[in-house]
Protein backbone atom coordinates (compact mmCIF):
# COMPACT_ATOMS: atom_id res chain seq x y z
CA UNK A 1 0.00 0.00 0.00
CA UNK A 2 1.28 3.21 -0.73
CA UNK A 3 2.12 5.71 2.12
CA UNK A 4 0.01 8.26 3.17
CA UNK A 5 2.47 11.15 0.88
CA UNK A 6 2.89 8.75 -2.16
CA UNK A 7 -1.25 8.05 -1.73
CA UNK A 8 -1.77 12.17 -1.87
CA UNK A 9 0.47 12.08 -5.00
CA UNK A 10 -1.35 9.94 -6.60
CA UNK A 11 -4.44 11.21 -5.98
CA UNK A 12 -3.23 15.03 -7.19
CA UNK A 13 -2.01 13.58 -10.33
CA UNK A 14 -5.10 12.03 -10.92
CA UNK A 15 -7.00 14.96 -10.49
CA UNK A 16 -4.44 17.35 -12.24
CA UNK A 17 -4.67 15.09 -15.42
CA UNK A 18 -5.36 16.17 -18.85
CA UNK A 19 -8.94 15.67 -17.86
CA UNK A 20 -8.96 17.90 -15.20
CA UNK A 21 -12.35 20.27 -16.16
CA UNK A 22 -10.30 23.30 -16.79
CA UNK A 23 -8.92 21.89 -19.26
CA UNK A 24 -11.80 21.12 -21.45
CA UNK A 25 -11.72 22.18 -24.95
CA UNK A 26 -15.33 24.52 -24.00
CA UNK A 27 -13.81 25.71 -20.75
CA UNK A 28 -11.02 27.19 -22.62
CA UNK A 29 -13.04 28.11 -25.46
CA UNK A 30 -14.55 30.51 -23.14
CA UNK A 31 -11.91 31.44 -21.14
CA UNK A 32 -10.06 33.00 -24.23
CA UNK A 33 -13.50 34.32 -25.54
CA UNK A 34 -13.92 32.02 -28.65
CA UNK A 35 -17.46 31.15 -27.83
CA UNK A 36 -19.94 33.48 -29.37
CA UNK A 37 -22.17 35.27 -26.64
CA UNK A 38 -25.24 33.94 -27.99
CA UNK A 39 -23.90 30.35 -27.42
CA UNK A 40 -23.49 30.04 -23.72
CA UNK A 41 -26.78 29.50 -23.55
CA UNK A 42 -26.08 25.35 -23.10
CA UNK A 43 -23.14 25.79 -20.98
CA UNK A 44 -25.55 28.01 -18.62
CA UNK A 45 -28.36 26.13 -18.19
CA UNK A 46 -26.46 22.43 -18.18
CA UNK A 47 -23.83 24.16 -15.18
CA UNK A 48 -26.74 25.68 -12.98
CA UNK A 49 -28.46 22.34 -13.32
CA UNK A 50 -25.93 20.28 -11.43
CA UNK A 51 -24.78 23.86 -9.16
CA UNK A 52 -28.88 23.29 -8.10
CA UNK A 53 -28.43 19.71 -7.21
CA UNK A 54 -24.98 19.55 -5.51
CA UNK A 55 -25.66 21.03 -1.84
CA UNK A 56 -27.92 17.38 -1.64
CA UNK A 57 -24.60 15.69 -1.66
CA UNK A 58 -23.41 17.78 0.72
CA UNK A 59 -26.11 16.61 2.67
CA UNK A 60 -25.80 13.17 2.10
CA UNK A 61 -21.92 13.21 2.64
CA UNK A 62 -22.73 15.14 6.63
CA UNK A 63 -25.53 12.31 7.58
CA UNK A 64 -22.43 9.56 6.71
CA UNK A 65 -20.04 11.40 8.49
CA UNK A 66 -18.38 9.60 11.08
CA UNK A 67 -16.10 12.33 12.30
CA UNK A 68 -17.33 15.23 14.33
CA UNK A 69 -14.93 18.09 12.98
CA UNK A 70 -15.60 16.94 9.13
CA UNK A 71 -19.24 17.03 10.00
CA UNK A 72 -19.03 20.36 11.26
CA UNK A 73 -17.24 21.62 8.28
CA UNK A 74 -19.46 19.65 6.16
CA UNK A 75 -22.56 21.80 8.03
CA UNK A 76 -20.59 24.94 7.20
CA UNK A 77 -20.35 23.90 3.58
CA UNK A 78 -24.38 23.14 3.14
CA UNK A 79 -24.82 26.25 5.39
CA UNK A 80 -23.01 28.12 2.76
CA UNK A 81 -24.33 26.34 -0.43
CA UNK A 82 -27.78 27.07 0.90
CA UNK A 83 -27.56 30.84 2.25
CA UNK A 84 -24.46 32.21 1.25
CA UNK A 85 -24.14 33.88 4.81
CA UNK A 86 -20.52 32.18 5.61
CA UNK A 87 -19.12 34.38 2.07
CA UNK A 88 -20.88 36.97 2.43
CA UNK A 89 -22.80 37.22 -0.33
CA UNK A 90 -25.76 35.82 1.31
CA UNK A 91 -27.81 34.41 -0.98
CA UNK A 92 -27.57 30.56 -2.12
CA UNK A 93 -25.14 29.57 -4.60
CA UNK A 94 -27.90 28.31 -7.12
CA UNK A 95 -29.42 32.14 -6.89
CA UNK A 96 -25.72 33.38 -7.25
CA UNK A 97 -25.42 31.18 -10.39
CA UNK A 98 -28.56 32.78 -12.17
CA UNK A 99 -27.16 35.89 -11.28
CA UNK A 100 -23.95 35.47 -13.53
CA UNK A 101 -26.49 33.34 -16.47
CA UNK A 102 -28.73 36.36 -16.52
CA UNK A 103 -25.57 38.79 -17.08
CA UNK A 104 -24.84 36.76 -19.81
CA UNK A 105 -28.02 37.05 -21.27
CA UNK A 106 -29.73 34.07 -20.33
CA UNK A 107 -33.50 33.85 -18.52
CA UNK A 108 -33.96 32.47 -15.11
CA UNK A 109 -36.68 30.36 -16.65
CA UNK A 110 -34.26 28.95 -18.72
CA UNK A 111 -32.26 27.93 -16.25
CA UNK A 112 -34.89 27.19 -13.20
CA UNK A 113 -36.71 25.29 -15.80
CA UNK A 114 -34.04 23.56 -18.16
CA UNK A 115 -33.88 19.73 -18.57
CA UNK A 116 -30.80 18.29 -18.20
CA UNK A 117 -29.05 16.50 -21.06
CA UNK A 118 -27.72 12.66 -20.69
CA UNK A 119 -24.51 13.91 -19.69
CA UNK A 120 -25.76 16.54 -17.00
CA UNK A 121 -28.14 13.86 -15.73
CA UNK A 122 -25.35 10.72 -15.31
CA UNK A 123 -23.05 13.38 -13.52
CA UNK A 124 -25.80 14.60 -10.90
CA UNK A 125 -27.05 10.87 -10.34
CA UNK A 126 -22.78 9.85 -9.31
CA UNK A 127 -23.27 12.85 -7.09
CA UNK A 128 -26.35 11.07 -5.42
CA UNK A 129 -25.86 7.92 -5.47
CA UNK A 130 -22.15 8.42 -4.53
CA UNK A 131 -22.82 9.96 -1.31
CA UNK A 132 -25.90 7.89 -0.44
CA UNK A 133 -25.09 4.06 -1.74
CA UNK A 134 -21.02 4.69 -1.42
CA UNK A 135 -19.50 3.89 1.72
CA UNK A 136 -19.19 7.68 3.06
CA UNK A 137 -14.79 7.68 2.00
CA UNK A 138 -16.02 7.05 -1.47
CA UNK A 139 -18.70 9.73 -1.48
CA UNK A 140 -16.37 12.26 0.00
CA UNK A 141 -13.57 11.51 -2.58
CA UNK A 142 -16.06 11.87 -5.37
CA UNK A 143 -17.74 14.97 -4.70
CA UNK A 144 -16.05 16.99 -1.98
CA UNK A 145 -12.11 15.73 -3.16
CA UNK A 146 -12.66 15.67 -7.11
CA UNK A 147 -14.57 19.17 -7.45
CA UNK A 148 -12.52 21.09 -5.22
CA UNK A 149 -9.13 19.63 -6.07
CA UNK A 150 -10.43 20.91 -9.89
CA UNK A 151 -11.48 24.83 -8.75
CA UNK A 152 -8.12 26.18 -7.66
CA UNK A 153 -6.76 28.37 -10.22
CA UNK A 154 -9.54 27.59 -12.37
CA UNK A 155 -12.35 29.24 -11.62
CA UNK A 156 -10.73 32.84 -10.54
CA UNK A 157 -9.45 33.60 -13.89
CA UNK A 158 -12.13 32.42 -15.46
CA UNK A 159 -14.05 34.92 -13.75
CA UNK A 160 -11.83 37.90 -15.02
CA UNK A 161 -11.89 36.07 -18.76
CA UNK A 162 -15.89 36.55 -18.65
CA UNK A 163 -15.59 40.21 -17.48
CA UNK A 164 -13.10 40.44 -20.38
CA UNK A 165 -14.51 38.71 -23.19
CA UNK A 166 -18.49 38.79 -22.57
CA UNK A 167 -18.71 41.99 -20.14
CA UNK A 168 -19.76 40.64 -17.30
CA UNK A 169 -19.75 42.93 -13.89
CA UNK A 170 -17.64 41.84 -10.71
CA UNK A 171 -21.23 41.28 -9.27
CA UNK A 172 -21.95 38.62 -11.93
CA UNK A 173 -19.11 37.12 -11.72
CA UNK A 174 -19.14 36.23 -8.17
CA UNK A 175 -20.26 32.46 -7.86
CA UNK A 176 -16.62 32.22 -9.78
CA UNK A 177 -14.97 33.97 -7.10
CA UNK A 178 -16.81 32.62 -4.46
CA UNK A 179 -15.91 29.21 -4.97
CA UNK A 180 -12.37 29.83 -5.91
CA UNK A 181 -12.20 31.28 -2.42
CA UNK A 182 -13.79 28.80 -0.52
CA UNK A 183 -12.32 25.92 -2.33
CA UNK A 184 -9.13 26.93 -2.17
CA UNK A 185 -9.38 26.75 1.60
CA UNK A 186 -10.43 23.16 1.43
CA UNK A 187 -8.56 21.73 -0.96
CA UNK A 188 -5.36 20.61 0.95
CA UNK A 189 -5.64 17.38 -0.08
CA UNK A 190 -2.62 15.93 1.65
CA UNK A 191 -4.93 17.57 5.00
CA UNK A 192 -8.35 15.80 3.38
CA UNK A 193 -10.69 13.14 5.83
CA UNK A 194 -10.67 11.09 2.66
CA UNK A 195 -6.20 10.42 3.22
CA UNK A 196 -6.58 9.96 6.92
CA UNK A 197 -9.50 7.42 6.82
CA UNK A 198 -7.74 5.91 3.60
CA UNK A 199 -5.66 3.11 6.34
CA UNK A 200 -5.97 0.30 3.52
CA UNK A 201 -5.07 -0.86 0.05
CA UNK A 202 -9.05 -1.72 -0.77
CA UNK A 203 -10.15 1.76 1.01
CA UNK A 204 -7.38 3.40 -1.11
CA UNK A 205 -8.66 1.96 -4.33
CA UNK A 206 -11.82 3.09 -3.75
CA UNK A 207 -11.01 5.93 -3.12
CA UNK A 208 -9.05 6.46 -6.50
CA UNK A 209 -12.31 4.38 -8.22
CA UNK A 210 -14.34 7.67 -7.03
CA UNK A 211 -12.18 10.28 -7.87
CA UNK A 212 -11.43 8.89 -11.55
CA UNK A 213 -15.38 8.41 -12.01
CA UNK A 214 -15.95 12.06 -11.24
CA UNK A 215 -13.17 13.46 -13.60
CA UNK A 216 -14.83 11.08 -16.54
CA UNK A 217 -18.11 12.38 -15.85
CA UNK A 218 -16.99 15.48 -15.59
CA UNK A 219 -15.56 15.79 -18.78
CA UNK A 220 -18.31 14.15 -20.64
CA UNK A 221 -20.44 17.02 -18.87
CA UNK A 222 -18.61 19.22 -20.95
CA UNK A 223 -18.78 17.04 -23.96
CA UNK A 224 -22.14 17.10 -23.80
CA UNK A 225 -22.63 20.99 -23.11
CA UNK A 226 -19.85 21.09 -26.52
CA UNK A 227 -21.84 19.24 -28.47
CA UNK A 228 -24.59 21.24 -27.97
CA UNK A 229 -22.87 24.79 -28.64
Amino acid sequence: MPGGGAFVEDLRALIDAGRAFGRHPLWLRIAEGQLPRAALGPFVVQFFLQVREFPRAVSALHSSCPDLQERIELAESLYEEETGRISGCNVSHPELFIRFGEGVGVPRDAMVNGVPFATTAALIDWFERSTREHPFIEGAAATNLAAEGQVPGAFGPFARALERHYGCTRAQVAFWDVHEQADREHSAIGDHIVIRLATTPELQAGVRRAVARSLELWWRFFDGIADAA
